[in-house]
């Protein structure tokens, strides 16, 4: 059964943007580890981390949470499976947030152009 259902989208010049002024403290913010060493291996990863940021986005609205204090964008992460397909990881609250409401199955897709980035979020029990 599906339990929530959220969807972002965001403009990629507001990552470069924001990269530019805050550069590594808001990616660390923001992003694991992984998630930048994917992104920076792109040719504009601006627009990788965008999509992702937007996933991020979709997650919190699929919890009906909206991104609330204690819980971090990093415990939200976004990966690349079988030959590209993105899958989330949780932790930290948002997980035991995720078992509360006995979420079983994430579905997520990420679309970029170079000027957005969007992404949807279904959660199923």
């Amino acid at each position: 059964m599906i339990i929530g259902i959220g969807g972002d989208i965001f403009e990629v010049s507001q990552m470069k943007k924001q990269m530019a002024k805050d550069g590594e403290n808001l990616l660390d913010e923001l992003f694991t580890k992984r998630e930048q060493s994917y992104c920076r291996s792109k040719r504009y990863p601006e627009r990788h981390l965008a999509a992702r940021f937007a996933a991020k986005e979709a997650m919190f609205k699929a919890l009906s949470t909206g991104k609330q204090p204690g819980y971090l964008w990093k415990d939200v992460e976004i990966e690349n499976i079988n030959g590209g397909k993105p899958s989330i990881n949780l932790s930290g609250k948002t997980k035991i947030l995720a078992k509360k409401l006995k979420v079983k199955k994430i579905f997520v897709t990420l679309s970029h152009s170079p000027r957005w980035a969007m992404a949807y979020v279904i959660l199923e029990s």
